[in-house]
């Protein structure tokens, strides 16, 4: 695996976002660059505090997940505890190596007044720095150019120290002509460049953009973390070395993620798909790829997106057959479809042992997926079932208590 950088992991992150909803395109590089200006500005922060508030700020509206709560963050004068700002901050909180950091996203649409006047503890400065970077992204978002008068008129709410960074940034940075012609990119990305992430790290991030999409679908989201922690298994039981069983675990984990442009209603949808809705579905195969393209990771890409392909030519995205799909993506489609006959949904019952090795059967029978991995699967069954149950029990607990600490923190700031 190459060496992976910052950089790397917030480019998929903000594709991602940016398939999701086009209206908010790039706007959380735009905030984070606004952000970074301020903080070199006030000359009280070294540069690997920069680095992680400006990461934070990437990831501000990660908990967006309905159109409802998106429509509202175009609103340049809703500042509120709105949903997103709660979700976010316990994704990065439970999901990310700036778990630390998550009272910033949790502040961020709060005004100093409202802080003080609820008795809100704990939010630091840098959330009405990270609210204020928020609110000039959003000015330019809707009238493509920044009036600093409405910044100026922001100082009640943001704190007239932090209004003055901006102004001061001003004299070094414009602003306009950067967001305009979006030449902020390199420096922002160059600034991200210069930090190597660790392996540990690289899943931190994936975990945290994947549970941000399938929060949408309970169901998606229990079904990638069963679905990474089998495809490990039997990548280990056909004694792939660590770094492969590590690089198939990641493009488990990012296997799904084109359905973040997939509607909720197909996601969701209790019962068969019509043949459109199909068609919908299958594209988030295409998507994914796409969001995973020109980063130097197509050995992870093409196992990640290959899980829908078949031996026999009839699968998707690309129609691959026989040796061009590889043993690393094989792995990745028996994990996939064994998780789905694992699954409850509301239109079916959890499949016995006796019929998903049937199907597997079948389907190895039939050249869809790979004799040879059924085989093992089948011969191992009871071990792998184990097994990803000890390994995704933990985590699914950790996102059932998200939503209860979520619906907490809302009634606390109702």
């Amino acid at each position: 695996m190459k060496n992976v950088t910052l950089k790397d992991a917030i480019t998929i992150i903000q594709r991602a976002f940016n398939a999701m909803d086009k209206r908010l395109l790039d706007h959380g590089e735009k905030v984070s660059y606004i952000l970074l200006k301020l903080l070199q500005a006030s000359g009280n922060y070294s540069d690997k505090e920069i680095l992680r508030l400006c990461t934070v700020a990437i990831f501000h509206d990660i908990g967006v997940y309905k159109v409802s709560e998106r429509n509202r963050i175009l609103d340049i004068d809703s500042i509120a505890p709105i949903n997103h700002a709660i979700y976010g901050s316990l994704f990065i909180k439970y999901f990310s190596p700036v778990s630390d950091l998550n009272k910033v996203v949790l502040g961020h649409h709060f005004t100093q007044l409202e802080i003080q006047e609820k008795n809100i503890e704990d939010i630091p400065n840098e959330a009405l720095l990270l609210g204020l970077s928020d609110y000039i992204s959003l000015i330019h978002l809707r009238y493509n150019k920044i009036d600093n008068i409405l910044i100026k008129d922001k100082i009640k709410d943001y704190k007239k120290e932090n209004v003055d960074l901006y102004l001061k940034a001003l004299k070094t940075t414009d602003f306009n002509k950067g967001l305009t012609n979006n030449s902020y990119k390199d420096e922002l990305l160059n600034f991200f460049d210069k930090k190597y992430i660790s392996r540990e790290e690289i899943i931190d991030y994936i975990k945290m953009l994947t549970y941000a999409i399938d929060f949408r679908s309970e169901v998606t989201v229990k079904h990638t973390i069963v679905v990474q922690a089998m495809s490990y298994e039997i990548a280990k039981l056909m004694n792939f070395n660590d770094d492969l069983c590590i690089k198939i675990k990641i493009s488990a984990m990012l296997h799904d993620i084109g359905k973040i442009a997939t509607p909720i209603r197909i996601l969701e949808k209790p019962g068969k798909l019509t043949e459109e809705e199909f068609e919908t579905m299958k594209n988030h195969a295409i998507i994914g790829y796409k969001i995973l393209s020109d980063l130097e990771i197509d050995d992870i890409r093409d196992i990640a997106m290959a899980h829908h392909e078949k031996l026999d030519g009839t699968g998707y995205p690309f129609g691959l057959k026989d040796n061009e799909i590889s043993r690393e993506a094989r792995i990745l489609a028996i994990a996939d479809i064994f998780s789905a006959l694992m699954a409850v949904r509301s239109y079916k019952n959890e499949f016995s042992k006796e019929k998903i090795i049937e199907i597997l059967k079948n389907m190895a029978n039939s050249n869809k997926i790979d004799y040879n991995i059924v085989q093992l699967v089948i011969e191992n069954y009871d071990y792998i079932v184990k097994k990803v149950k000890e390994k995704t029990d933990d985590l699914i607990k950790i996102y059932e208590n998200l939503k209860n600490e979520y619906r907490e923190l809302l009634n606390k700031f109702l």
